[in-house]
């Protein structure tokens, strides 16, 4: 049987920084979620511009999917942003 499991350190090792990088985050449509990840952003990126950022609404209009490029400087970075992602209550998947 394959170990189908991604290999975190695998995959660190072949990121080079800095580097650009496209995220995008998924949550039920509302201001909620669009302060939120707005927040999250700029706590990591103090210079990010809010108007960079693409909204996306579901068919249902349930859902928004939300996309940033982002440029981080160091692979700390990364971890920090995506457990900040984690926590927050609105955002359902980051991708």
């Amino acid at each position: 049987m394959i170990d189908r499991t991604p290999s975190r350190e695998l995959r660190e090792d072949l990121w080079v920084f800095p580097m650009d990088y496209p995220i995008k985050l998924i949550g039920n449509a509302g201001t909620e979620l669009h302060g939120a990840v707005v927040e999250i952003l700029v706590k990591h990126f103090p210079a990010f511009d809010e108007a960079t950022l693409k909204v996306q609404p579901s068919r249902t209009g349930k859902y928004h999917s939300i996309t940033a490029q982002l440029r981080f400087e160091e692979l700390e970075q990364v971890h920090a942003l995506y457990a900040d992602l984690a926590a927050c209550e609105h955002i359902r998947t980051a991708l």
